[in-house]
């Protein structure tokens, strides 16, 4: 008997990638023997393995409604051609002919959080600060390694968001206000979490 499909709701462009993938592997992927397929295919093709498992979760085969792991989604993008899950979705946006879309991304908005909640903040290569949110839009660094952004130092932010770059439009630092600072411009914060 198969098992009913699951949709995974919190990923809008899961969807696009798992029919990416059907595409690349060339048929659609329904039955265990298909997913023990295609973790070898996965394997053979860029020598990184997924197990059946994984693949059947992220199919909805089986009723596990976990968030896949950014890597499993990095695996998944290689194989359609790209370098990680974040190129996948640029090129949605960007090549694939849709104009507009919802997009996922981890995020904290400063609405969501109570005074005295605590949060790590991360960026390339080795930047990382914690922040203790004061209320009504405003942070105080906690501590900070290799950032310029210093312990006592206060900014306002709306919110944070995994892979794109914090923007700080000043920084209050011993009743100065310091010019407007960007953290991770790149690529973005790689570390977004609550204390």
């Amino acid at each position: 008997m198969e098992k009913k499909k699951v949709e995974n709701k919190e990923i809008p462009e899961l969807s696009f990638l798992l029919k990416s993938v059907e595409k690349v592997y060339g048929r659609r992927v329904a039955t265990t023997t298909d997913f023990e397929s295609l973790s070898v295919v996965i394997e053979h093709e860029i020598g990184e393995r997924l197990s059946a498992s994984t693949l059947k979760r992220l199919w909805g085969y089986v009723g596990d409604r976990r968030v896949p792991r950014l890597d499993t989604l990095d695996i998944l993008a290689k194989y359609c051609g790209k370098k990680d899950f974040k190129e996948f979705c640029a090129w949605l946006v960007e090549e694939s002919g849709v104009d507009s879309q919802f997009f996922t991304v981890r995020y904290i908005r400063a609405a969501d959080l109570a005074a005295g909640d605590k949060l790590s903040l991360g960026w390339g290569p080795d930047r990382l600060v914690k922040v203790e949110y004061l209320g009504q839009g405003r942070f105080r660094v906690l501590s900070s390694a290799n950032s310029k952004l210093k312990e006592g130092d206060e900014f306002e932010a709306d919110g944070f968001m995994l892979g794109c770059p914090l923007y700080i439009t000043a920084i209050y630092r011993e009743g100065n206000v310091l010019p407007a600072y960007v953290a991770g411009r790149v690529h973005g914060l790689s570390l977004l979490e609550k204390c």
